[in-house]
């Protein structure tokens, strides 16, 4: 068993469950050494290169840098936003960029009804709008009639409904101009009456950029508020389900106990695990196939030793020596490994002892006294203390015998 549990360096939990601490750090020195006995097999076998062999060079990669620039510190310069008193603050600078941007989109606008004035006075002629007004007069040219230039400037959802500056009268523009300074330019007219529309169209598109604003804030903050409703309901049923869960294990563990009560059952373990038994039935063939016949578990006269209570589980085990004094043991068949485990009673608790039957018996782990016989064993350790310093003083009896002599049927008279 030593020997498999150092090849694959692994140790069942229900092995360790049978070992005490000694016993385990003394399995784990073991399992130590043989990792390190592996690697430095690995270690030579690495370091051994072959003579005919030539390893071209490795090209080294150019590494990638990065420089800072210094400051007149020497050290790298840090430009922290919003510490400087100059910074603006993160409200500053969005009220900026909607205000670029309202002014760009009046600028769009305004020129798109200069280009509108322009074709209604001059369809004709694009250079008479940079005339005088006696030099149209002198042109005879009649203006339109009121001409309606109509402009859909929509702006997200804003829609410009007064008729201020959607509807032109070229006529008004004429005489408003002939009245103010007939000796003036009228693009400089135009010029003075583009830039009041950017002003008050920037203004008004600003208050569209800022209500949208608002109104998304307003759209987000409703929106965290249903994700932290939803995030509130999803925990909510998380912990109703986790509760669930916990419930159910309860009552499945509860239900385990009221059956395994008066008997409680070891796990059975595969037959592809090696040195470890398949079930029950395979313990009781090899007990009787290889065991009763080397006289294990009886005495000179071929009688049952006392000790000896066959196939019990560990709960068992600790059942029948729990009413019995310091130092009682009894010797039961192991279904984790091919031998027996001992069971003994101390002050505190009971201690279980693993016995490997596979060559010799001897104690589950390194450097342990191997014995030809169970019964040489159990005689050794009344006289010699165990791992823990105790000794096997008083054998525990057995209450029924019938379960024992079946598994020794019709191998005793």
């Amino acid at each position: 068993m030593l020997q498999q549990i150092l090849r694959d360096l692994y140790v069942t939990p229900e092995i360790l469950t049978e070992l005490d601490e000694v016993q385990k750090q003394s399995l784990f020195c073991k399992m130590r050494e043989e990792q390190v006995r592996r690697w430095r097999v690995w270690d030579d076998e690495c370091s051994k290169t072959p003579k005919n062999v030539i390893t071209a060079p490795v090209k080294q990669k150019k590494k990638k840098s990065v420089s800072f620039m210094k400051g007149v510190d020497g050290e790298p310069w840090v430009w922290v936003m919003g510490e400087h008193e100059d910074d603006m603050s993160i409200g500053q600078i969005i009220q900026q960029e909607a205000i670029e941007k309202a002014r760009q989109l009046a600028e769009c606008e305004a020129e798109a009804l200069r280009q509108q004035l322009i074709e209604c006075i001059t369809p004709n002629c694009e250079e008479d709008i940079y005339c005088s007004v006696d030099a149209l007069q002198k042109k005879q040219i009649k203006p339109p009639t009121p001409a309606i230039v109509k402009s859909n400037y929509k702006i997200g959802h804003y829609q410009h409904q007064s008729n201020k500056y959607n509807v032109i009268d070229t006529n008004n523009v004429l005489n408003e101009l002939n009245q103010r300074n007939a000796t003036k330019m009228v693009a400089a007219k135009v010029a003075q009456w583009e830039r009041r529309l950017t002003e008050e169209r920037t203004c008004e598109i600003l208050q569209n950029i800022q209500s949208k604003q608002l109104q998304a804030a307003k759209e987000a903050e409703e929106a965290e508020m249903k994700h932290e409703q939803l995030w509130k309901e999803q925990e909510r049923k998380a912990k109703e389900a986790e509760q669930q869960i916990r419930e159910i294990a309860r009552k499945a563990r509860e239900e385990h106990r009221l059956t395994t009560r008066n008997c409680e059952t070891e796990p059975a373990y595969s037959s592809v695990v090696p040195g470890v038994p398949p079930g029950k039935q395979a313990v009781v063939d090899w007990f009787q196939k290889s065991e009763i016949p080397k006289r294990a578990g009886l005495d000179q006269l071929d009688q049952i030793q006392p000790y000896f209570h066959g196939l019990i589980s560990r709960a068992e085990a600790e059942c029948l020596l729990q009413n019995q004094p310091i130092g009682a043991f009894l010797v039961r068949l192991s279904e984790k490994l091919w031998g027996y485990a001992i069971s003994y009673k101390t002050k505190d608790k009971c201690k279980h002892y693993l016995v490997s039957a596979a060559n010799n018996y001897s104690f589950l782990g390194s450097n342990q006294v191997e014995h030809k016989s169970l019964g040489d064993l159990i005689n050794y350790y009344k006289d010699c203390p165990l791992t823990g310093g105790e000794k096997l003083i008083q054998p525990c009896s057995r209450d029924d015998d019938s379960a024992v002599r079946e598994l020794f049927a019709g191998k005793i008279g």
